[in-house]
């Protein structure tokens, strides 16, 4: 019974979603436009970053002094289902409250693994790198159909997901496990099929990072970065995915902050207009939203302070966009652009451009034909809130996480281990949820010891210490290089075998070469921990394969 009315429920929200028994037409759009004021239209085209978990005064304000178009939601915002549930109903109310009624964009970064606001009470699935190891279409369609469910009960109806970085630089600091992996073709299927599935429900995928932020070496959170590649081969890896992504039908593409010079002698992708307006939308094809990555990163507020990156980003072809953290930059931003209006830096027919673009995404997700109202009863057992997180969902997740499980490198007769005291463990952990999930597993503990490591570690004066229990084997997690590059140390030091069980990004094997075994999980969630344990114990097989190329 419980799993009927949860795909009934499920199939009822997509219906409602992704076919509203209302919507406006194009004339009602045109309409609607010509009723607004300037300041009422560059609201529109503004996504800000609010604090608290309430709505309180700075979004007041601007909802109803600024008319913003959307509000994005970060951890710092999210507490339960329940409180979200309420927060974007008080929003949309809000909204309805001036002149023209227009209800928000609510977005969020929901990727799954290291980047998921949404994680207590939802269901919170391993990264695309899991996806990509598993190589699965389906699987990711699910994913995104899941992630959908989720998103549309609670409000959210823009998803900054999924990336389509083709991760070709081992050494990138910002991408790496977000990205489903090395391969355009793997990064495009599994791309578009978790699009089609998040966007039938009526919430936006985003495909970034336009043009591609997989073969960088930088972060554009701390600068800026720069892709030397030659046209030939950008066509034919980094725009890959995009294209297939808009062949899906995306609703919206965000842009990446990073340098092309092949394409762009002098502006990032976000400020150049022969990126955005001939590439993007001439040469591809591109009719929907095109959205900034944060403006309040250092890759462009090194060169452009924010009034400037604001005006520059739109007039280069953007309709969206992105200043998440502080209020006087938000303020500041949206004064820019309708002084650039007033002065005719920026022309009325260019604002009226990418409102109308707003206005038909926001009409074709639903959002015209939406009620907002609090949902009765949130803990009833029929409260459509029981649907997020629900058992279904989370099996999906722990499927993922145990089909993605990669054994990189295998030393015959290492694995499985024996669980007899006569042959003592020492287990090398990360975190609490590491060791608890692997002790948890063991019916006898009497013959395993653990070992706390923390981030930063001196490597030398931890060496001895973890001998000094004289074990058979040595069982490592490993979250970080430092981590790799003790295991490596340790690895010349005696010769116990070691297993190393790489939870974060599997090109930190490359750093500990001489272990006898090597295991990926991709993450470091209880779906995946768990899923590694039982492999290491000889209860499931590993099947993923490597979906990025690891070697010196």
């Amino acid at each position: 019974m419980r799993i009927l009315f949860t795909f009934l429920l499920c199939i009822s929200i997509s219906l409602f979603q992704t076919v509203p028994a209302f919507t406006l037409t194009d004339a009602q759009i045109d309409g609607l436009i010509g009723r607004m004021t300037l300041e009422e239209k560059v609201g529109q085209l503004f996504i800000c970053g609010i604090g608290g978990r309430q709505v309180g005064p700075v979004p007041k304000a601007h909802i109803t002094k600024r008319f913003i178009g959307g509000i994005i939601l970060y951890a710092k915002n999210i507490q339960t289902p329940e409180q979200v549930a309420a927060l974007t109903t008080e929003l949309q109310k809000l909204a309805e409250t001036n002149p023209r009624g227009i209800p928000l964009f609510i977005a969020i970064d929901q990727e799954g693994g290291k980047v998921a606001r949404l994680k207590k009470g939802a269901t919170t699935f391993p990264g695309n790198m899991a996806l990509g190891a598993i190589r699965s279409p389906k699987l990711a369609e699910k994913v995104g159909d899941i992630t959908g469910v989720e998103l549309a009960i609670l409000g959210i109806n823009l998803n900054f997901a999924p990336v389509l970085d083709v991760n070709t630089n081992p050494k990138n600091p910002a991408i790496g496990v977000r990205s489903f992996g090395d391969s355009a073709q793997n990064v495009s299927q599994l791309g578009a099929a978790y699009i089609r599935g998040l966007q039938r429900h009526g919430v936006i995928a985003t495909a970034k990072h336009f043009p591609g932020h997989g073969d960088t070496s930088a972060d554009s959170y701390k600068k800026l970065p720069l892709v030397a590649n030659k046209k030939k081969r950008i066509d034919a890896v980094e725009l890959v995915p995009f294209r297939a992504a808009i062949n899906a039908g995306v609703g919206a593409i965000m842009t990446a902050h990073v340098h092309y010079p092949e394409l762009d002698v002098k502006f990032p992708a976000t400020l150049s207009h022969t990126i955005l307006n001939n590439l993007l939308r001439r040469e591809l094809g591109f009719e929907g939203l095109i959205i900034t990555d944060d403006l309040e990163m250092k890759a462009i507020e090194e060169q452009h302070d924010i009034k400037k990156a604001t005006v520059a980003a739109f007039q280069a072809g953007a309709d969206i966009l992105l200043i998440p953290w502080t209020l006087k930059k938000q303020q500041s931003a949206y004064n820019a652009i309708v002084q650039a209006v007033k002065t005719r830096n920026i022309t009325k027919s260019r604002i009226d451009e990418s409102v109308r673009r707003i206005l038909k995404s926001k009409n074709t997700c639903g959002l015209f034909d939406r009620t907002f109202e609090h949902i009765e009863n949130p803990n009833a057992i029929n409260s459509p809130l029981s649907v997020v997180g629900n058992r279904d969902h989370r099996d999906t997740a722990q499927t993922i996480a145990t089909q993605a499980i990669t054994i990189v490198k295998e030393t015959p007769g290492i694995l499985p281990l024996d669980e007899e005291p006569k042959k003592p463990v020492l287990l090398v952990s990360p975190s609490r949820d590491f060791s608890n999930t692997f002790m948890k597993a063991f019916t006898d503990l009497t013959h395993v010891r653990t070992v706390y490591i923390p981030p930063k570690i001196i490597i030398r004066q931890y060496i001895p210490q973890l001998l000094s229990s004289k074990p058979t084997v040595i069982v490592v997690g490993i979250d970080n290089l430092q981590h790799a590059k003790m295991v490596h140390e340790l690895s010349r030091t005696t010769p116990v075998p070691i297993v190393a069980i790489s939870t974060a990004s599997p090109y930190h094997l490359i750093e500990c070469p001489n272990v006898e075994c090597a295991i990926a999980t991709y993450d470091d969630n209880y779906f995946s921990l768990l899923a590694a344990t039982e492999v290491l114990l000889g209860k499931r097989q590993a099947t993923g394969k490597l979906p990025v190329l690891i070697s010196r």
